[in-house]
C-alpha cells in the first residue's frame, strides 16, 4: 500500500511578526511559517509570551500574494 503526504509547500504560510515597543524606537521580531492554523496560531501565542515591552503593539507582514489555502490559516490575525 503506498501512503501519499500532502504537499504543504502550496499551503505554508511565511509571516514576519514584528513587536514595536510604544515607549521607545525598539523591536523584537521573528519569523513565522505554519502549515497549519493550529501552528501558526500557537506560534503567535508563542511569540506574544516572549515580548520583552509591556506597552507595545503588533505589526505582521507576508511579502506573498497569500492563496485562500493560506488565509485561511492566518483567518484569526490581520497581516499586511
Amino acid at each position: 500500500m503506498t501512503h501519499l503526504k500532502k504537499n504543504t509547500m502550496d499551503t505554508e504560510v511565511y509571516v514576519q511578526v514584528t513587536a514595536f515597543d510604544k515607549n521607545s524606537n525598539d523591536e523584537f521580531g521573528r519569523s513565522i511559517i505554519a502549515d497549519t492554523k493550529e501552528s501558526f496560531n500557537l506560534q503567535v501565542e508563542e511569540f506574544e509570551s516572549m515580548i520583552p515591552f509591556t506597552k507595545y503593539y503588533i505589526t505582521m507582514v507576508s511579502d506573498d500574494v497569500l492563496t485562500p489555502e493560506q488565509e485561511s490559516i492566518i483567518e484569526d490575525y490581520e497581516v499586511d
